[in-house]
Protein backbone atom coordinates (compact mmCIF):
# COMPACT_ATOMS: atom_id res chain seq x y z
CA UNK A 1 0.00 0.00 0.00
CA UNK A 2 1.58 2.95 -1.09
CA UNK A 3 -0.22 6.83 0.32
CA UNK A 4 -2.16 6.83 -2.93
CA UNK A 5 -3.68 3.41 -2.35
CA UNK A 6 -3.93 4.79 1.68
CA UNK A 7 -5.88 8.18 0.42
CA UNK A 8 -8.76 5.62 -1.47
CA UNK A 9 -9.00 3.02 1.46
CA UNK A 10 -9.51 6.02 3.63
CA UNK A 11 -12.49 7.70 1.36
CA UNK A 12 -13.76 3.97 1.22
CA UNK A 13 -13.29 3.51 5.11
CA UNK A 14 -15.39 6.89 6.07
CA UNK A 15 -17.53 6.42 3.25
CA UNK A 16 -16.56 10.17 1.50
CA UNK A 17 -16.57 10.35 -2.06
CA UNK A 18 -13.29 12.42 -1.93
CA UNK A 19 -11.01 13.51 0.78
CA UNK A 20 -10.75 17.49 1.30
CA UNK A 21 -7.16 18.63 -0.64
CA UNK A 22 -5.89 19.23 2.41
CA UNK A 23 -6.86 16.45 3.99
CA UNK A 24 -5.43 13.81 1.03
CA UNK A 25 -2.21 16.72 1.35
CA UNK A 26 -1.87 15.79 4.96
CA UNK A 27 -2.39 12.17 4.60
CA UNK A 28 0.00 12.07 1.67
CA UNK A 29 2.54 13.70 3.60
CA UNK A 30 2.50 11.76 6.84
CA UNK A 31 2.41 8.90 5.15
CA UNK A 32 6.11 9.76 3.66
CA UNK A 33 7.13 10.71 7.03
CA UNK A 34 6.99 14.24 7.13
CA UNK A 35 6.25 16.67 9.86
CA UNK A 36 3.71 19.52 10.77
CA UNK A 37 5.95 21.99 10.04
CA UNK A 38 7.53 20.71 6.59
CA UNK A 39 4.35 19.85 5.06
CA UNK A 40 3.23 23.62 5.80
CA UNK A 41 6.54 25.13 4.58
CA UNK A 42 6.25 23.25 1.43
CA UNK A 43 2.71 24.05 0.62
CA UNK A 44 2.21 27.41 1.86
CA UNK A 45 -0.50 26.48 4.49
CA UNK A 46 -0.75 28.10 7.90
CA UNK A 47 1.03 25.39 10.18
CA UNK A 48 -1.92 25.77 12.77
CA UNK A 49 -4.45 24.59 10.32
CA UNK A 50 -2.19 21.36 8.88
CA UNK A 51 -2.24 20.22 12.72
CA UNK A 52 -5.67 20.76 13.46
CA UNK A 53 -6.53 19.11 9.71
CA UNK A 54 -4.42 16.31 10.82
CA UNK A 55 -6.08 15.92 14.52
CA UNK A 56 -9.94 16.06 12.54
CA UNK A 57 -8.43 13.06 10.64
CA UNK A 58 -6.85 10.90 12.74
CA UNK A 59 -9.87 11.49 15.00
CA UNK A 60 -11.99 10.20 12.38
CA UNK A 61 -10.21 7.06 11.30
CA UNK A 62 -10.11 6.27 15.08
CA UNK A 63 -13.58 6.31 15.47
CA UNK A 64 -14.24 4.12 12.07
CA UNK A 65 -11.38 1.92 12.84
CA UNK A 66 -12.26 1.02 16.27
CA UNK A 67 -8.65 1.85 17.56
CA UNK A 68 -6.54 4.93 18.39
CA UNK A 69 -4.96 6.69 15.22
CA UNK A 70 -2.76 8.78 15.24
CA UNK A 71 0.08 10.83 12.85
CA UNK A 72 2.85 8.39 13.73
CA UNK A 73 0.99 4.81 13.60
CA UNK A 74 -1.76 5.65 10.18
CA UNK A 75 0.30 3.98 8.17
CA UNK A 76 0.73 1.02 10.13
CA UNK A 77 -2.91 0.55 10.89
CA UNK A 78 -4.06 1.51 7.49
CA UNK A 79 -1.88 -1.27 6.34
CA UNK A 80 -2.66 -3.68 9.16
CA UNK A 81 -6.64 -3.19 8.44
CA UNK A 82 -6.10 -3.47 5.16
CA UNK A 83 -4.75 -6.96 4.98
CA UNK A 84 -7.34 -8.39 7.47
CA UNK A 85 -9.88 -7.14 5.12
CA UNK A 86 -7.82 -8.67 2.01
CA UNK A 87 -7.84 -11.93 3.92
CA UNK A 88 -11.33 -12.02 4.82
CA UNK A 89 -12.62 -10.70 1.70
CA UNK A 90 -15.55 -8.53 3.65
CA UNK A 91 -15.31 -4.75 4.83
CA UNK A 92 -14.14 -4.81 8.14
CA UNK A 93 -16.59 -3.20 10.58
CA UNK A 94 -15.22 -2.55 14.42
CA UNK A 95 -17.68 -3.69 16.74
CA UNK A 96 -15.52 -1.00 19.42
CA UNK A 97 -16.87 2.92 19.25
CA UNK A 98 -14.55 5.25 20.06
CA UNK A 99 -14.64 8.75 20.64
CA UNK A 100 -11.51 10.64 21.59
CA UNK A 101 -12.57 14.21 21.67
CA UNK A 102 -9.33 16.62 21.64
CA UNK A 103 -7.45 14.01 23.72
CA UNK A 104 -3.71 14.72 23.11
CA UNK A 105 -1.71 12.28 21.48
CA UNK A 106 0.24 10.42 23.45
CA UNK A 107 2.31 8.56 21.23
CA UNK A 108 5.38 9.47 23.10
CA UNK A 109 4.91 8.09 26.67
CA UNK A 110 7.28 8.46 29.74
CA UNK A 111 6.97 5.99 32.76
CA UNK A 112 4.13 5.36 34.31
CA UNK A 113 4.15 1.45 34.26
CA UNK A 114 3.23 0.81 38.01
CA UNK A 115 0.12 2.97 37.45
CA UNK A 116 -0.97 1.93 34.68
CA UNK A 117 -0.70 -1.84 35.60
CA UNK A 118 -2.50 -0.31 38.77
CA UNK A 119 -5.42 1.06 37.15
CA UNK A 120 -5.36 -1.23 34.74
CA UNK A 121 -6.12 -4.07 36.97
CA UNK A 122 -8.48 -1.71 38.67
CA UNK A 123 -11.05 -1.31 35.30
CA UNK A 124 -10.35 -4.80 34.10
CA UNK A 125 -10.24 -7.03 37.38
CA UNK A 126 -11.76 -5.29 40.21
CA UNK A 127 -14.44 -4.14 37.58
CA UNK A 128 -14.44 -0.31 39.61
CA UNK A 129 -17.36 1.47 38.82
CA UNK A 130 -15.23 5.11 39.39
CA UNK A 131 -11.72 5.40 39.45
CA UNK A 132 -10.13 9.49 40.46
CA UNK A 133 -6.35 10.02 38.75
CA UNK A 134 -5.54 12.85 41.50
CA UNK A 135 -2.67 15.01 41.51
CA UNK A 136 -1.53 18.67 41.20
CA UNK A 137 -1.34 20.59 38.00
CA UNK A 138 1.28 19.14 35.63
CA UNK A 139 1.66 16.09 36.93
CA UNK A 140 0.32 13.98 33.78
CA UNK A 141 -2.95 13.18 34.75
CA UNK A 142 -4.37 13.74 31.15
CA UNK A 143 -1.86 11.92 29.05
CA UNK A 144 -2.08 8.92 31.47
CA UNK A 145 -5.94 9.06 31.21
CA UNK A 146 -5.31 8.76 27.26
CA UNK A 147 -2.84 6.29 27.21
CA UNK A 148 -5.17 4.39 30.18
CA UNK A 149 -7.78 4.33 27.54
CA UNK A 150 -5.79 3.33 24.91
CA UNK A 151 -4.70 0.71 26.63
CA UNK A 152 -8.03 -0.82 28.00
CA UNK A 153 -10.19 -0.15 24.74
CA UNK A 154 -10.46 -3.40 23.57
CA UNK A 155 -12.07 -4.42 26.59
CA UNK A 156 -15.01 -2.04 26.36
CA UNK A 157 -17.58 -1.55 23.69
CA UNK A 158 -17.42 2.09 24.04
CA UNK A 159 -14.56 4.62 24.70
CA UNK A 160 -15.59 8.14 24.82
CA UNK A 161 -12.85 10.79 26.04
CA UNK A 162 -14.07 14.32 27.13
CA UNK A 163 -12.41 17.74 29.01
CA UNK A 164 -14.49 19.59 31.05
CA UNK A 165 -11.94 22.51 30.79
CA UNK A 166 -14.88 24.47 29.58
CA UNK A 167 -17.01 23.73 32.19
CA UNK A 168 -20.22 22.44 30.14
CA UNK A 169 -23.50 22.07 31.92
CA UNK A 170 -24.20 18.32 33.03
CA UNK A 171 -27.05 18.11 31.14
CA UNK A 172 -25.09 18.97 28.18
CA UNK A 173 -22.93 16.47 28.90
CA UNK A 174 -25.23 13.83 29.74
CA UNK A 175 -26.90 14.51 26.11
CA UNK A 176 -23.60 13.99 24.24
CA UNK A 177 -23.27 10.76 26.42
CA UNK A 178 -26.35 9.21 25.41
CA UNK A 179 -26.13 10.04 22.17
CA UNK A 180 -23.03 8.49 21.99
CA UNK A 181 -23.65 5.34 23.69
CA UNK A 182 -26.77 4.62 21.95
CA UNK A 183 -25.37 5.37 18.53
CA UNK A 184 -27.30 8.46 17.49
CA UNK A 185 -30.36 6.12 17.75
CA UNK A 186 -31.44 7.94 21.36
CA UNK A 187 -33.11 11.51 20.15
CA UNK A 188 -35.90 11.95 22.16
CA UNK A 189 -34.45 12.28 25.91
CA UNK A 190 -35.86 12.95 28.68
CA UNK A 191 -35.73 16.23 29.89
CA UNK A 192 -34.75 17.05 33.87
CA UNK A 193 -31.16 15.67 34.72
CA UNK A 194 -32.52 12.52 36.74
CA UNK A 195 -34.34 11.55 34.08
CA UNK A 196 -31.12 11.67 32.07
CA UNK A 197 -28.88 9.93 34.32
CA UNK A 198 -31.21 7.22 35.07
CA UNK A 199 -30.81 6.88 31.19
CA UNK A 200 -27.01 6.89 30.93
CA UNK A 201 -26.64 4.72 33.92
CA UNK A 202 -29.37 2.45 32.12
CA UNK A 203 -26.82 2.42 28.85
CA UNK A 204 -24.08 1.38 30.92
CA UNK A 205 -25.60 -1.09 32.40
CA UNK A 206 -26.59 -2.87 28.83
CA UNK A 207 -23.09 -2.30 27.30
CA UNK A 208 -19.61 -1.93 28.89
CA UNK A 209 -18.66 1.46 28.40
CA UNK A 210 -15.73 3.56 29.11
CA UNK A 211 -15.90 7.13 29.65
CA UNK A 212 -12.73 9.70 30.79
CA UNK A 213 -13.95 13.22 31.84
CA UNK A 214 -10.55 15.40 31.87
CA UNK A 215 -10.17 17.98 34.21
CA UNK A 216 -13.12 17.46 36.47
CA UNK A 217 -12.29 20.30 38.55
CA UNK A 218 -13.12 22.77 36.10
CA UNK A 219 -16.88 22.22 37.65
CA UNK A 220 -15.26 22.82 41.33
CA UNK A 221 -15.76 25.96 43.29
CA UNK A 222 -12.24 27.89 44.02
CA UNK A 223 -12.10 29.86 47.56
CA UNK A 224 -13.60 26.91 49.14
CA UNK A 225 -12.62 23.32 50.68
CA UNK A 226 -11.46 20.93 47.98
CA UNK A 227 -13.92 19.43 46.43
CA UNK A 228 -16.78 21.92 46.71
CA UNK A 229 -19.11 22.38 43.66
CA UNK A 230 -19.53 25.69 41.57
CA UNK A 231 -22.56 27.66 41.32
CA UNK A 232 -24.95 25.70 39.00
CA UNK A 233 -22.94 22.41 38.99
CA UNK A 234 -23.71 20.39 42.15
CA UNK A 235 -25.56 18.47 39.96
CA UNK A 236 -22.21 17.00 39.00
CA UNK A 237 -22.30 15.84 42.77
CA UNK A 238 -25.57 13.80 41.91
CA UNK A 239 -23.84 12.09 38.85
CA UNK A 240 -20.81 10.79 40.60
CA UNK A 241 -22.74 9.10 43.39
CA UNK A 242 -25.29 7.20 40.61
CA UNK A 243 -21.99 6.16 38.94
CA UNK A 244 -20.68 5.08 41.98
CA UNK A 245 -23.44 3.51 44.00
CA UNK A 246 -25.32 1.88 41.63
CA UNK A 247 -23.95 -1.47 40.07
CA UNK A 248 -23.39 -1.53 36.29
CA UNK A 249 -21.02 -2.95 34.23
CA UNK A 250 -19.05 0.32 32.74
CA UNK A 251 -16.16 3.18 34.45
CA UNK A 252 -16.15 6.67 34.75
CA UNK A 253 -12.47 8.14 35.07
CA UNK A 254 -11.71 11.33 36.10
CA UNK A 255 -8.64 13.62 36.24
CA UNK A 256 -8.92 16.00 39.01
CA UNK A 257 -6.56 18.44 40.88
CA UNK A 258 -9.06 18.09 44.08
CA UNK A 259 -10.88 15.03 45.03
CA UNK A 260 -14.21 15.43 44.45
CA UNK A 261 -16.23 15.34 47.77
CA UNK A 262 -18.30 12.60 46.42
CA UNK A 263 -15.56 10.58 45.76
CA UNK A 264 -14.07 10.85 49.54
CA UNK A 265 -17.49 9.63 50.55
CA UNK A 266 -17.53 6.53 48.48
CA UNK A 267 -14.22 5.52 47.90
CA UNK A 268 -12.13 2.85 49.53
CA UNK A 269 -9.24 0.24 48.87
CA UNK A 270 -11.86 -2.84 48.08
CA UNK A 271 -15.18 -0.68 46.48
CA UNK A 272 -15.61 -0.06 43.43
CA UNK A 273 -14.54 3.93 43.88
CA UNK A 274 -10.85 4.39 44.40
CA UNK A 275 -8.26 7.12 43.56
CA UNK A 276 -5.25 6.97 42.18
CA UNK A 277 -2.85 9.71 43.59
CA UNK A 278 -0.58 10.41 40.79
CA UNK A 279 3.36 11.56 41.86
CA UNK A 280 5.78 11.91 39.98
CA UNK A 281 7.80 10.39 37.08
CA UNK A 282 10.57 8.43 38.63
CA UNK A 283 14.00 9.48 37.75
CA UNK A 284 14.88 6.68 33.95
CA UNK A 285 11.42 8.45 33.00
CA UNK A 286 12.75 11.64 33.90
CA UNK A 287 15.89 11.91 32.61
CA UNK A 288 14.66 10.51 29.11
CA UNK A 289 11.90 13.45 29.17
CA UNK A 290 14.96 15.97 29.91
CA UNK A 291 16.78 14.07 26.64
CA UNK A 292 13.82 14.60 24.46
CA UNK A 293 13.88 18.38 25.63
CA UNK A 294 17.55 18.50 24.40
CA UNK A 295 19.41 18.18 28.04
CA UNK A 296 22.11 15.82 28.84
CA UNK A 297 23.99 16.91 32.05
CA UNK A 298 25.87 15.19 34.39
CA UNK A 299 23.79 12.05 36.35
CA UNK A 300 24.46 14.03 39.60
CA UNK A 301 22.83 17.33 38.43
CA UNK A 302 19.81 15.63 36.20
CA UNK A 303 18.62 13.61 39.41
CA UNK A 304 19.14 16.67 41.13
CA UNK A 305 16.77 18.63 39.28
CA UNK A 306 14.25 15.72 38.83
CA UNK A 307 13.83 15.54 42.95
CA UNK A 308 13.28 19.11 42.92
CA UNK A 309 10.66 19.36 40.65
CA UNK A 310 9.27 16.04 42.24
CA UNK A 311 8.93 14.43 38.79
CA UNK A 312 6.69 16.76 37.44
CA UNK A 313 6.41 16.35 33.90
CA UNK A 314 5.39 19.92 33.07
CA UNK A 315 7.37 21.57 35.62
CA UNK A 316 10.58 19.54 34.06
CA UNK A 317 9.61 20.88 30.76
CA UNK A 318 9.45 23.91 31.82
CA UNK A 319 12.81 24.22 33.69
CA UNK A 320 14.31 22.12 30.42
CA UNK A 321 13.05 25.33 27.75
CA UNK A 322 14.50 27.77 30.64
CA UNK A 323 17.74 25.65 30.56
CA UNK A 324 18.25 25.54 27.22
CA UNK A 325 17.36 29.14 26.48
CA UNK A 326 18.96 30.99 29.73
CA UNK A 327 22.06 28.11 30.20
CA UNK A 328 22.84 27.29 27.33
CA UNK A 329 21.57 23.65 28.37
CA UNK A 330 23.91 23.96 31.28
CA UNK A 331 21.77 22.31 34.13
CA UNK A 332 24.89 22.91 36.77
CA UNK A 333 24.79 26.67 36.00
CA UNK A 334 20.42 26.49 36.56
CA UNK A 335 20.91 24.76 39.96
CA UNK A 336 23.92 27.41 40.85
CA UNK A 337 21.52 30.07 40.39
CA UNK A 338 19.05 28.83 43.44
CA UNK A 339 15.83 29.87 42.12
CA UNK A 340 13.52 27.03 40.57
CA UNK A 341 10.01 28.53 40.60
CA UNK A 342 9.50 30.97 37.80
CA UNK A 343 8.11 31.22 34.92
CA UNK A 344 5.44 28.71 33.47
CA UNK A 345 5.45 27.25 36.86
CA UNK A 346 5.06 30.01 38.92
CA UNK A 347 1.89 31.00 36.49
CA UNK A 348 0.65 26.91 37.04
CA UNK A 349 1.26 27.58 40.82
CA UNK A 350 -0.03 30.83 40.78
CA UNK A 351 -3.76 28.92 39.23
CA UNK A 352 -3.78 26.30 41.90
CA UNK A 353 -2.97 28.87 44.71
CA UNK A 354 -6.18 31.34 43.78
CA UNK A 355 -8.20 28.68 43.92
CA UNK A 356 -7.57 28.32 47.98
CA UNK A 357 -9.75 29.78 50.69
CA UNK A 358 -8.22 32.29 53.33
CA UNK A 359 -7.55 29.68 55.82
CA UNK A 360 -5.98 27.12 53.32
CA UNK A 361 -3.97 30.19 52.31
CA UNK A 362 -2.79 31.15 55.94
CA UNK A 363 -1.79 27.04 56.32
CA UNK A 364 0.25 26.93 53.31
CA UNK A 365 1.97 30.09 53.94
CA UNK A 366 2.86 28.80 57.73
CA UNK A 367 3.83 25.59 56.33
CA UNK A 368 6.77 27.68 54.28
CA UNK A 369 7.75 29.59 57.14
CA UNK A 370 8.51 26.50 59.44
CA UNK A 371 10.56 25.24 56.73
CA UNK A 372 10.28 21.81 56.96
CA UNK A 373 7.51 18.95 58.39
CA UNK A 374 5.46 20.36 61.40
CA UNK A 375 2.89 18.54 63.32
CA UNK A 376 -0.65 19.95 63.44
CA UNK A 377 -0.18 20.58 67.22
CA UNK A 378 2.20 22.93 66.59
CA UNK A 379 1.01 24.28 63.11
CA UNK A 380 -2.29 25.16 65.42
CA UNK A 381 0.33 26.92 67.82
CA UNK A 382 1.50 29.16 65.25
CA UNK A 383 -2.03 30.44 63.40
CA UNK A 384 -3.19 33.62 64.56
CA UNK A 385 -6.03 33.80 65.06
CA UNK A 386 -6.65 30.51 67.12
CA UNK A 387 -7.96 28.17 64.58
CA UNK A 388 -9.51 24.80 66.28
CA UNK A 389 -7.96 21.76 65.91
CA UNK A 390 -10.87 19.74 64.15
CA UNK A 391 -11.26 22.86 61.86
CA UNK A 392 -7.41 22.56 61.41
CA UNK A 393 -7.23 19.39 60.03
CA UNK A 394 -10.53 20.03 57.65
CA UNK A 395 -7.85 22.63 56.42
CA UNK A 396 -5.25 20.34 55.99
CA UNK A 397 -7.04 17.77 54.38
CA UNK A 398 -8.37 19.96 51.97
CA UNK A 399 -4.68 21.10 51.17
CA UNK A 400 -4.20 17.49 50.77
CA UNK A 401 -7.20 17.02 48.11
CA UNK A 402 -5.42 19.74 46.22
CA UNK A 403 -2.10 17.91 46.44
CA UNK A 404 -0.25 20.69 47.84
CA UNK A 405 1.05 19.42 50.78
CA UNK A 406 2.89 15.80 51.43
CA UNK A 407 3.15 13.91 54.76
CA UNK A 408 6.26 12.90 56.51
CA UNK A 409 7.46 11.12 59.70
CA UNK A 410 8.27 13.69 62.08
CA UNK A 411 11.97 13.08 63.83
CA UNK A 412 12.68 12.94 67.14
CA UNK A 413 9.06 12.47 67.73
CA UNK A 414 6.75 8.78 68.04
CA UNK A 415 6.75 6.17 66.03
CA UNK A 416 3.88 7.16 64.60
CA UNK A 417 3.88 11.07 64.63
CA UNK A 418 2.99 12.32 61.07
CA UNK A 419 4.27 16.28 60.37
CA UNK A 420 2.87 18.40 56.63
CA UNK A 421 5.19 19.83 54.21
CA UNK A 422 5.28 21.08 51.02
CA UNK A 423 6.96 20.13 47.99
CA UNK A 424 10.68 22.48 46.80
CA UNK A 425 9.24 24.09 44.12
CA UNK A 426 5.77 24.75 46.29
CA UNK A 427 7.42 25.90 48.92
CA UNK A 428 9.70 28.41 46.81
CA UNK A 429 6.34 29.24 45.19
CA UNK A 430 4.98 30.01 48.45
CA UNK A 431 7.96 31.78 50.12
CA UNK A 432 7.98 34.06 47.06
CA UNK A 433 4.65 35.32 47.19
CA UNK A 434 4.77 35.50 51.41
CA UNK A 435 7.87 37.88 50.49
CA UNK A 436 5.83 39.74 48.11
CA UNK A 437 2.93 40.24 50.11
CA UNK A 438 4.51 41.44 53.05
CA UNK A 439 6.85 43.83 51.43
CA UNK A 440 3.80 45.52 50.17
CA UNK A 441 2.05 45.98 53.03
CA UNK A 442 5.34 47.73 54.84
CA UNK A 443 5.22 49.89 51.70
CA UNK A 444 1.75 50.58 51.65
CA UNK A 445 1.39 51.10 55.79
CA UNK A 446 -1.35 48.34 55.53
CA UNK A 447 -0.04 45.32 57.55
CA UNK A 448 -2.58 42.18 57.08
CA UNK A 449 -0.17 39.08 56.64
CA UNK A 450 2.51 41.26 58.58
CA UNK A 451 0.27 41.04 61.80
CA UNK A 452 -0.86 37.71 61.99
CA UNK A 453 2.81 35.23 60.65
CA UNK A 454 6.22 35.66 62.04
CA UNK A 455 9.00 35.58 59.25
CA UNK A 456 11.73 34.28 62.07
CA UNK A 457 9.97 31.96 64.78
CA UNK A 458 13.06 33.01 68.08
CA UNK A 459 11.80 29.08 69.32
CA UNK A 460 12.39 26.96 66.34
CA UNK A 461 15.72 25.25 66.03
CA UNK A 462 18.76 27.44 65.52
CA UNK A 463 19.48 25.93 61.21
CA UNK A 464 15.35 26.60 60.95
CA UNK A 465 15.82 30.28 62.23
CA UNK A 466 19.11 30.85 59.97
CA UNK A 467 17.28 29.72 57.25
CA UNK A 468 14.21 32.15 57.75
CA UNK A 469 16.76 34.92 58.08
CA UNK A 470 18.34 34.26 54.72
CA UNK A 471 15.40 33.08 52.33
CA UNK A 472 12.36 35.25 54.15
CA UNK A 473 13.40 38.16 56.78
CA UNK A 474 16.30 39.64 54.49
CA UNK A 475 14.49 39.38 50.85
CA UNK A 476 11.46 41.28 52.83
CA UNK A 477 13.71 43.89 54.04
CA UNK A 478 15.74 44.44 50.44
CA UNK A 479 12.53 44.11 49.08
CA UNK A 480 10.53 46.90 50.96
CA UNK A 481 13.97 49.17 50.69
CA UNK A 482 13.88 48.43 47.16
CA UNK A 483 10.07 49.42 46.57
CA UNK A 484 10.46 53.04 48.69
CA UNK A 485 13.83 53.60 46.24
CA UNK A 486 16.29 53.09 49.34
CA UNK A 487 19.05 50.62 50.49
CA UNK A 488 20.71 49.49 53.92
CA UNK A 489 23.43 52.21 52.82
CA UNK A 490 21.02 55.35 52.96
CA UNK A 491 20.09 54.07 56.31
Amino acid sequence: MNSEDAIAFVEKILAQERLTKIQALVLRQSWEGRSYMEIARESGYDPGYIKDTGSELWRLLSTALGEKVTKLNVQSALKRVGKQEQESGAVIVPSLHLDWGDAIDVSIFYGRTDELTTLTQWLLRDRCRLVTLLGMGGMGKTALSVKLAEQVQNEFEFVIWRSLRDTPPLDELLTTLIRFLSQQQETSLPESVGGKLSRLVERMRQSRCLIVLDNFDAVLQSGKRAGTYRTGYVDYGEFLQRVGEIAHQSCVVLTSREKPQDVGALEGDRLPVRTLPLPGLDAIAGRDLLTVKGLAGNPVDTEHLITHYRGNPLALKIAATSIRDLFDGDIARFLAQGTFSFNGMSQLLEQQFDRLSGVEKAVMYWLAINREPVSPAALQADIVPTLPQPRLMEVLESLRWRSLIDTAKLTLMADDAIGFTQQPVVMEYVTDRLIDHISQEIVTEAPDLFNTHALMKTQAKEYIRESQIRVLLKPVIARSLAELGLSLIHI
